[in-house]
């Protein structure tokens, strides 16, 4: 039986890692298991990657782009507030991990303190949610008092670990009470001030 073509060498190499690395974890597999699994020789893993940790951040660094490019299309069409933004962000994660939960759990689980000796391990920035936070803190929106990067950092950790909770059995919630719960315990959402009332004259 003649061998497959290697013009995909690349994806297949990333397809094979993936499917170890979510199985396995990150210790127990190696370079020469993941060209096996890609029916690929030793030496073109070799080519494409000096390791399989370099391989492992090529997978969390496709996952991180797309979870950001799911959250900005999300947000397209929201209006300013954020009690249209949050949920519409969150629902957008929600749908990618549940579609792709082994890119998630290799992106965000084990295999990220596995891989923290070799070189720098990938993660999604919580700039964006703290610098929102300011903002919102700048307009009397969110209590002056919130640490906006801490809040940012226990948002992340905390949508992180119900997602990965969530897609081991997606029967344990609904999308959209998974949704609506992270939505209320949202930064902006949970230390949301209280709109004055007008005077009446």
């Amino acid at each position: 039986m003649p061998r497959p073509q290697i013009e995909d060498a690349q994806e297949r190499l990333l397809a094979a890692g993936l499917q170890l690395f979510a199985r396995l974890g990150t210790e127990r597999v190696n370079s020469n298991a993941i060209a096996r699994r890609a029916r690929l020789g030793i030496g073109t893993f070799y080519k494409h990657f000096d390791d399989k940790h370099a391989l492992l951040r090529e997978l969390q660094s496709r996952t991180l782009a797309a979870i950001r490019a799911a959250r900005i299309e999300a947000l397209s069409g929201a209006g300013p507030e954020p009690a249209e933004q949050v949920p519409r962000a969150i629902a957008a994660v929600a749908r990618f991990a549940q579609s792709h939960p082994e890119a998630y759990r290799v992106t965000y689980g084990r295999e990220r303190a596995g891989a923290s000796g070799h070189g720098p391990v990938l993660s999604d920035s919580t700039r964006p949610i703290a610098e929102a936070l300011k903002r919102l803190q700048s307009a009397a929106s969110v209590d002056p008092g919130l640490d906006a990067e801490l809040a940012a950092r226990a948002d992340l950790a905390m949508e992180v670990g119900t997602l990965h909770w969530w897609i081991e059995d997606p029967a344990r919630a609904s999308v959209e009470d998974l949704v609506a719960t992270l939505s209320r315990l949202h930064p902006a959402l949970a230390a949301a001030r209280p709109i004055s009332p007008r005077p009446a004259f």
